[in-house]
């Protein structure tokens, strides 16, 4: 296989990464009350996840479906934080850090207006602003949840102004949408190594037995040396 072809697969597959890791399903933020907790806005679904699985090419779109322009300024934004829902049952890791984790899209910097000094996005339109890094990855160490249960969630923060009339609104709106994990299994459980209560081996109480023994051994010794006198006399 030459590198062509070698090059194509990989882009097939990143295609395929890409396409699964965007595809979550808009679901009722009524569906679970992780939802309410975390005052989401809008709610997807993360599917279900094992132990050591790892995935990676996240992203995020911003809709505005209003009749203003929506303004964001870089300043105002934080990026995307996970929420642990396991509590001690599930740990996740960066892949390589956190730091060096999420990016702003080159759509997006497309929206800046060196007028406004932000990035507009016009009524009725969407832009995907916000990626993870294509290296980065999220690694979900330890799952010990039960198989349905809510593991972690991903939310994604964008805080914008309206722009009316070509004025800046002073008040931001906070836009939250959260992506949903459950545990599709928990890890398999270590099986406690039993360890037999095995009696120590002792030696046969024969303390009788050794006593006669050494008696029967005096009484030779001393008829061998009465006979060994004798002899020599």
């Amino acid at each position: 296989m030459n590198t062509n072809k070698i090059l194509t697969w990989l882009f097939i597959f990143w295609l395929t990464l890409q396409s699964a890791t965007a595809a979550y399903n808009e679901i009722n933020c009524d569906t679970d009350s992780a939802f309410s907790d975390n005052k989401c806005n809008q709610c997807f679904d993360g599917w279900e996840k094992w132990q050591w699985e790892a995935f990676w090419l996240f992203s995020d779109i911003y809709a505005n479906k209003t009749t203003n322009s929506k303004l964001l300024y870089k300043e105002e934004q934080t990026m995307p934080s996970i929420i642990n829902l396991g509590w001690d049952k599930a740990s996740w890791s960066y892949l390589p850090s956190q730091d060096d984790f999420w990016q702003y899209t080159p759509a997006f910097d497309a929206l800046y207006s060196s007028w406004q000094e932000a990035y507009v996005i016009a009524p009725w339109k969407e832009v995907n602003w916000l990626t993870s890094k294509t290296w980065a990855a999220l690694k979900l160490d330890v799952n010990t949840v039960e198989k349905g249960q809510n593991v972690w969630m991903l939310i994604f923060t964008a805080t914008s102004h309206d722009l009316v009339n070509d004025e800046v609104a002073i008040d931001s709106t906070e836009h939250k949408e959260c992506v949903l994990f459950k545990s599709w299994t928990p890890s398999t459980t270590k099986t406690p190594i039993v360890v037999e209560n095995t009696p120590v081996k002792k030696l046969p109480q024969t303390w009788p037995e050794h006593i006669l023994l050494l008696f029967i051994a005096l009484i030779a010794w001393l008829g061998f040396t009465f006979l060994k006198r004798k002899t020599n006399q």
